[in-house]
């Protein structure tokens, strides 16, 4: 632990060294140390960990008070884990690898180029912005998740070979044509309705035969006055035929009707529905269809 403790220590204290961006942190003064120690709880809070690790370096320096020093060499690990990092691996058109991208994050600079390593990037979501001469520049919009490492991300310039050679672009879309809206469910009544008039017209139909049949089977047996059970049995599945072949039409008639109506009726685009109102002699019905 203390080996570790050490190495840390001296890797804090290059660190702060060679920061081009913290000019006091070379030798900070116990006020400095103060100053940083609490302006990186408040980064910390504002989930601005890289921010937050920038101070406990300065905090963490070797003329710093031991307390705070110790203190912020711990917590120095801990937001370590915290930081997320991203590789960002960039390709032209063709497939090739590029590294001379710049990338840019919230409109602040993040890398001059792409070197395959992994880049620290505060959690929360972030506008992308990559760029390479000769191309368009790319943006990606991206939420970066707190402790996650070395997540992936690939960026393509230029149009892919494959979409090249089959004459498509990565232009917006040109929407397909409107289509028309379905029938309706008025019409798909309809149909119903036509479908039951045809079965009861074909029930009609074919009873209409058997009673004929059994009429005529009836009439040889007994024309007259039947004095046999026989011939009364035939005489009434003859009628029995002939009454199922009536409904059957009364079905049919009736379904094909209301076909009709539910058909003609129904509304189509832009057209008026249809109104019904008395006139002399019946109903009268007004529409377009």
């Amino acid at each position: 632990m203390k080996l570790r403790t050490v190495a840390l220590a001296a890797t804090v204290a290059g660190s702060v060294a060679l920061s081009a961006g913290a000019s006091r942190a070379a030798d900070p003064t116990t006020a400095d140390c103060l100053g940083a120690s609490d302006a990186s709880l408040k980064l910390g809070n504002q989930h601005k960990l890289r921010a937050e690790r920038s101070q406990l370096l300065v905090c963490a320096a070797a003329t710093c008070p031991a307390d705070i020093r110790k203190e912020c060499l711990a917590r120095v690990d801990d937001v370590n884990a915290q930081i997320p990092t991203v590789v960002f691996l960039a390709k032209d058109g063709a497939g090739a690898d590029l590294a001379a991208v710049r990338v840019t994050m919230d409109g602040e600079t993040l890398a001059e180029r792409l070197e395959g390593t992994a880049l620290s990037i505060d959690p929360g979501e972030h506008t992308f912005t990559f760029e390479t001469s000769g191309q368009p520049s790319v943006t990606k919009k991206i939420i970066v998740v707190e402790g996650q490492k070395d997540r992936r991300e690939l960026v393509t310039f230029g149009v892919p070979a494959e979409a090249a050679a089959t004459g498509s672009t990565t232009g917006p879309s040109v929407p397909p044509p409107e289509t028309s809206e379905g029938i309706g469910t008025q019409k798909v009544l309809a149909l119903v309705a036509g479908g039951v008039a045809v079965v009861g017209l074909g029930v009609g139909a074919a009873m209409g035969l058997v009673a004929m049949s059994k009429k005529s089977a009836a009439q040889s047996a007994c024309p007259n006055d039947c004095a046999t059970q026989d011939g009364v049995d035939k005489w009434s599945s003859a009628s029995s035929a002939g009454t199922l072949s009536t409904i059957g039409f009364i079905v049919g008639g009736v379904g094909l009707a209301g076909a009709a109506v539910l058909w003609f009726t129904a509304p189509t685009a832009g057209a008026q529905p249809p109104q019904v109102g008395v006139g002399p002699g019946g109903l009268l019905l007004r529409g377009a269809w």
